[in-house]
């Protein structure tokens, strides 16, 4: 399959792309393209079975994942934080030059039909911690807490950090293990990583590097776009929401992830993160989108009923303002060449190619 297969401007079919197949495809066209790989799979359950087969037998196409929040539309709870940190862990790595290596994404249709935080939000963000090299505390703190880190006594989850002495454990977005610096004064002696279940180190590390873990932060500018985006959407009265209140006061609020679009002038795509990206769409990825979008707006027009005297109303953001639509779908779809598997083999007269894979017998 080769980058000659896709038309840009239109869908081209890939006919005998069967599950186990479709990951050898994948890391072909990661090295015959030049620039990233966007896979858009079905499901969480379809990218996870991907990523295991490419770690398997490609490991020398880099493979990053960006999985969509695993909370329903217009939720009252946050994603997962580890979720989150996994998505801007991949967000800030498709910023950086490609380490030489062909670079896959694998993601989802609830995932890409997601609006995400602006580049400039994490452009500049990282940090690199050496070996032997000084380190000032205070001011890691500082920007652990304004790039969504969380403070703990003990670090279990991506994005919690904790200082005891001259130890400092955190636990940085999209690593495997969380991790121990040693510190003599200021010099940082030794670099871990370390089990968090049982507290053991389990490697030594030369040098670290440190990505933001939320997708916006809360610091004095942040939370002046929000007051006034708040206000300018749901008028002067909606002042006295809680939710409102605390960001008014710095503190994060259950769910207020939903409220993403308020903290910066304007979302954008995972497309516009990867414009040169060659796309490939999982087997029944547009009926899945279909779906997608139909859930969307149903869950909208629920936060919009009214409610029973005395209770604080749910007030959602427009969809446009938070999911792209068929037409945004459209317009991304278009602008770059696009290919869609499907297992069966190719019927007589159909357009695409047929790469020749077919499922094994049951027995």
């Amino acid at each position: 399959m080769t980058a000659e297969t896709s038309v840009e401007g239109r869908i081209v079919p890939v006919w005998g792309a069967v599950e186990g197949y479709d990951a050898l495809l994948l890391a072909r066209r990661a090295r015959e393209h030049n620039g990233p790989v966007l896979h858009i799979a079905r499901d969480d359950a379809s990218t996870a079975r991907l990523a295991d087969f490419l770690a398997y037998m490609a490991d020398d196409v880099e493979t990053l994942r960006f999985p969509a929040w695993d909370c329903l539309p217009y939720d009252r709870v946050s994603p997962n934080p580890a979720l989150v940190a996994e998505r801007v862990a991949t967000l800030t790595r498709l910023l950086e030059p490609a380490n030489g290596k062909p670079r896959l994404i694998l993601t989802t249709v609830a995932a890409v039909v997601q609006r995400v935080s602006p580049r400039a939000t994490f452009e500049g963000q990282s940090i690199t911690v050496k070996q032997g090299e000084s380190l000032d505390q205070e001011l890691l703190i500082e920007l652990l807490v304004a790039n969504g880190y969380t403070r703990t006594d003990t670090v279990m989850e991506a994005g919690e950090f904790a200082t005891r002495g001259g130890i400092f454990d955190l636990y940085p977005a999209g690593a495997a293990e969380p991790v121990r610096l040693d510190l003599f004064g200021d010099e940082v002696e030794n670099i871990r990583a370390f089990d968090p279940g049982t507290q053991r180190s389990t490697g030594k590390l030369q040098e670290l590097t440190l990505r933001p873990v939320s997708e916006f932060s809360l610091d004095s500018e942040s939370i002046s776009r929000f007051r006034t985006g708040w206000r300018d959407v749901f008028g002067p009265a909606a002042a006295q929401d809680p939710l409102y209140e605390h960001v008014s006061d710095g503190r994060r609020y259950p769910g207020l992830e939903h409220w993403l679009p308020l903290f910066h002038t304007s979302l954008e795509t995972l497309f516009d993160y990867m414009p040169k990206a060659s796309i490939s769409l999982d087997y029944q990825a547009e009926d899945v989108l279909k779906g997608r979008l139909e859930m969307i707006e149903d869950h909208y027009q629920a936060r919009r009923q009214p409610v029973r005297e005395g209770e604080t109303p749910y007030r959602a953001l427009p969809p446009q303002l938070l999911y792209l639509d068929e037409k945004g779908w459209d317009a991304a779809m278009g602008r770059v060449p696009v290919v869609a598997f499907s297992p069966f083999a190719k019927p007589d007269g159909a357009e695409g190619m047929d790469v020749g894979g077919r499922p094994g017998k049951m027995f």
